[in-house]
């Protein structure tokens, strides 16, 4: 009897401790999935993806653009470190090279000729901002006091000296060669007032405005003079056939352009929060390019 006895509570404490390791077992998976749901909430960067991004040396606003990119990246499940250079073709060849994930410098028109000059295969994978042309003069307050046989500067470089000839011709000042894609100045076909274009180094342009009648200058120069782009005699437009290709993009290589961190950036990007900061201090230097995002209200000299 005793031995029964014995085997009985042997038996019942048996059952007791399996109950207990049952229940431990679902308490500790609970605690592993209730850890595993808490760190997902937080985004914490050791869950995130972390993906590299080539930019060039950022100004105060493009700053305060990647702060609220970065941020909106933790929510998407990135983590984006920013990899800065100091010229236009380090960010594409290290793309090519696989040492960044993405970048976001360029336009759509200086991808296609990158591409086309060493024979890669980049992808634009999202639109960021449109920078409007802007018409300067420090002589007249409207396109209309420009003087027969005045003269008008632009850059000199293919990119920027074709845009400068487009909003020229937007603003009745030329007449363009019909199906031209990339103008020079040679397609320059005719001027109602007999203009003069000169072409400057881009970054010569600005300081040209004291012997020229008005120069197309870039919003980069306007910018670091602290110029109030406002003061423009004129604006081009920035929703044209011919302002598409100079709207700047995101840019992946082949194999990563449907990848989700991919999409994840450039969701990141095109966020109301980000174009809201845009239009509030770029002064319409530029304009958030993406399908739905805010708008400012863009002003010249002429409007005020």
């Amino acid at each position: 009897m005793l031995t029964e006895h014995i085997s009985d509570e042997e038996h019942n404490m048996s059952k007791l401790l399996k109950q207990i390791a049952v229940g431990s077992a679902v308490f500790g998976l609970a605690t592993v999935v209730g850890t595993t749901v808490s760190q997902a909430d937080g985004k914490d960067t050791k869950d995130l993806k972390t993906i590299k991004v080539g930019i060039n040396s950022p100004s105060k606003t493009d700053d305060g653009v990647w702060k609220r990119v970065k941020a909106n990246g933790k929510k998407n499940g990135i983590d984006i470190k920013l990899v800065t250079f100091t010229d236009f073709n380090q960010p594409n060849q290290a793309l090519q090279d696989g040492q960044i994930d993405a970048n976001a410098f360029q336009h759509y028109a200086f991808l296609k000729d990158w591409n086309q000059h060493h024979h890669a295969d980049l992808q634009a994978v999202g639109q960021t901002v449109s920078g409007p042309g802007r018409l300067y003069s420090d002589k007249h307050k409207s396109i209309k006091d420009i003087p027969d046989g005045g003269t008008i500067a632009i850059a000199n470089d293919p990119t920027n000296e074709a845009r400068a000839l487009f909003l020229l011709q937007s603003a009745g000042l030329i007449k363009l060669k019909s199906g031209v894609e990339n103008p020079t100045a040679k397609d320059v076909v005719s001027s109602p007032k007999h203009l003069k274009i000169k072409e400057l180094a881009a970054d010569q342009t600005l300081a040209s405005l004291k012997s020229v009648d008005a120069a197309v200058i870039s919003a980069t120069f306007v910018e670091a003079a602290g110029r109030n782009p406002e003061s423009a005699i004129y604006v081009w437009n920035v929703d044209n056939k011919h302002t598409h290709q100079y709207i700047n993009i995101i840019a992946s290589s082949k194999a990563k352009e449907n990848k989700w961190y991919t999409k994840a950036l450039v969701k990141s990007y095109q966020a109301d929060n980000v174009a809201n900061y845009i239009n509030k201090t770029s002064h319409g230097t530029e304009v958030p390019a993406w399908k739905g995002a805010p708008q400012p209200k863009l002003k010249t000299a002429e409007q005020k």
